[in-house]
């Protein structure tokens, strides 16, 4: 798919696979071995860093716009749905498995990410590293749905995580709003 499909305009909240919620600081150009190149500057503030993503090349580097309501509204009844629970993995598959969804950006292999750790919490307790790995996709997608929805990161987390969560119905009354 050609990458220029999506065009992104400076201001506006993206999302990139492993550094999460950004924003599209500027458009610039870039001599690259000769040839005068257009790239996105993306700025991620919380992690106080910024990079450049080349702008025929953004959609398949995995750059994206934030999540729409609906697609919230579905990846929050996924996170906290208690069917298909994930089962037990081994720690280097997992280890791949998880390092290929980070890459890959999507919201629901993040969501899949953080609905096993979630479960492997509750079952056996973490290690150091899949304590970080949770931390690391529960900040993007708190940081996400709170831009998609316009509320606080605080209301966000309580969307998607069991120790803050409402009841189910005050789930989707914060959803419906």
């Amino acid at each position: 798919m050609d990458g220029r499909m999506d065009v992104f305009e400076p201001g506006e909240k993206v999302i990139y696979p492993q550094f999460g919620l950004g924003t599209i600081a500027e458009l610039t150009e870039k001599q690259v071995n000769g040839a005068s190149l257009s790239f996105y500057r993306l700025e991620f503030p919380v992690k106080q860093m910024e990079i450049l993503v080349p702008v025929d090349r953004a959609r398949e580097n995995g750059l994206r716009r934030v999540m729409s309501r609906k697609e919230v509204k579905d990846l929050v009844k996924h996170v906290t749905s208690s069917s298909n629970l994930p089962k037990s993995q081994q720690w280097h598959r997992w280890r791949k498995k998880t390092l290929e969804q980070l890459k890959s950006g999507d919201p629901l292999e993040i969501a899949n990410i953080y609905r096993y750790l979630r479960f492997l919490e509750g079952k056996k307790g973490l290690s150091f590293t899949e304590r970080k790995i949770l931390t690391q996709v529960e900040r993007m997608l708190i940081a996400e749905i709170s831009v998609a929805l316009e509320v606080t990161e605080d209301h966000a987390e309580r969307l998607i995580s069991p120790t803050k969560s409402h009841s189910g119905n005050g789930r989707a009354k914060d959803l419906a709003s």
